[in-house]
């Protein structure tokens, strides 16, 4: 009788274990879906703020044809910012790459590690359980 207890407390403890990494995958996938979503918005944002100083190059330009150092600044601010929100971008993308990577990796090692500890402190009674087919040609063999 003591076995089926011991199985079953086994047997929670890894359906138990299972269900824990899935949340941590779970939140490991909102995560990632939350640095997607802000990926986006500073694409967006990035976008939106060049369009408006490309307009201020084409507004300088409409007011006065003649000025030309004055749309060459404009043009090389506008350049210049492009550039450095598309520097930005690349980084914040390839941070959020190795954050992704760096929790998932977290936690399929934890998931694992306690999947592994569960098996080898009570794996001799799990797969006891059904025996071999060996166990069962003896007992048969062995029967009157």
């Amino acid at each position: 009788m003591s076995t089926p207890t011991r199985t079953t407390s086994v047997t929670d403890r890894i359906f138990d274990s299972w269900i824990e990494r899935q949340a941590t995958l779970f939140d490991v996938v909102r995560g990632s879906n939350d640095r997607i979503n802000r990926f986006n918005h500073s694409m967006l944002e990035g976008a939106r703020q060049g369009s408006r100083e490309w307009a201020e190059v084409g507004r300088r330009f409409a007011h006065n044809p003649t000025d030309l150092v004055s749309v060459y600044e404009a043009m090389s601010e506008a350049m210049g910012n492009a550039q450095a929100r598309g520097l930005a971008l690349v980084r914040e993308w390839a941070d959020d790459a190795v954050q992704a990577q760096r929790e998932t990796r977290d936690a399929l090692s934890q998931g694992l590690g306690d999947v592994r500890e569960v098996v080898q402190a009570n794996g001799a009674t799990i797969f006891r359980r059904g025996g071999t087919n060996g166990d069962k040609a003896e007992r048969a063999s062995s029967k009157p």
